[in-house]
């Protein structure tokens, strides 16, 4: 099965390959396979040029020059930089951190504010455009807020600490008042039964006193009862 539509074929004369992924040579503008795409591999007439080793080729996606070294193959590099998805290759860590500028560092001068690498040229915060001293401000501004926060809060847990502490204390003095009434409530309790039961044996009582003592019987009881009780 053909497909004329997919692929090209290479520009070499002796070739004429049909290659699915044909390599465009960036000086002559011709189309070549894999085996040919090199300037000295399809005889390149731009080896001859003089300005040939000065000459930067253009990505054909994004259109950015990419620089390299003489040596290279323009081909090569022009191919790493469209498989980095058009990304420029991080910059060598001897070299001027300004973007645009290829001075090498003999001597690096780092900045105090943002902690970078320049030239001489461009050492100065002024002369780099420099955000460390803007970064600095900032996070000493964000990191002044939470310590206001915490005295802030410190504060209001000392006021809500100090009313708990008088609602305990209030708590406090009303359950003893409860447990002093409920003692002589029990105390009189007793002194009634006391009584009722003396009767009870000199002469017979009233339904009402009956009925009046049975109840008081019934309360102590419970109350005995309330007391041996173990939670577990």
């Amino acid at each position: 099965m053909e497909l004329p539509d997919l692929g090209k074929q290479c520009s070499k004369s002796e070739c004429g390959q049909l290659d699915f992924l044909p390599y465009t040579c960036y000086h002559c503008k011709k189309i070549f396979c894999q085996e040919h795409f090199k300037l000295d591999d399809h005889l390149c007439p731009s080896r001859q040029d003089p300005s040939l080793d000065i000459r930067v080729p253009t990505c054909p996606l994004c259109e950015k020059p990419i620089p390299g070294s003489r040596n290279e193959d323009p081909n090569i590099r022009v191919n790493r930089h469209i498989q980095n998805n058009c990304v420029d290759e991080e910059k060598p860590s001897n070299t001027c951190r300004l973007k645009g500028c290829k001075a090498k560092l003999l001597v690096p001068m780092n900045c105090g504010a943002c902690g970078l690498a320049y030239c001489v040229k461009h050492r100065l915060e002024q002369d780099h455009q420099c955000q460390g001293r803007k970064q600095l401000q900032q996070q000493g501004s964000s990191s002044t807020r939470p310590a206001h926060q915490k005295l802030s809060a410190l504060a209001a847990m000392k006021r809500a600490g100090g009313g708990l502490k008088q609602q305990s204390n209030n708590n406090t003095a009303s359950g003893n008042a409860n447990r002093r009434q409920q003692q002589q409530q029990t105390g009189a309790n007793k002194q009634k039964i006391q009584q009722l039961q003396a009767k009870a044996n000199r002469t017979a009582l009233t339904e009402q006193e009956q009925i009046e003592l049975a109840t008081l019987i019934s309360l102590e009881q419970k109350n005995k009862d309330t007391k041996n009780c173990v939670i577990i």
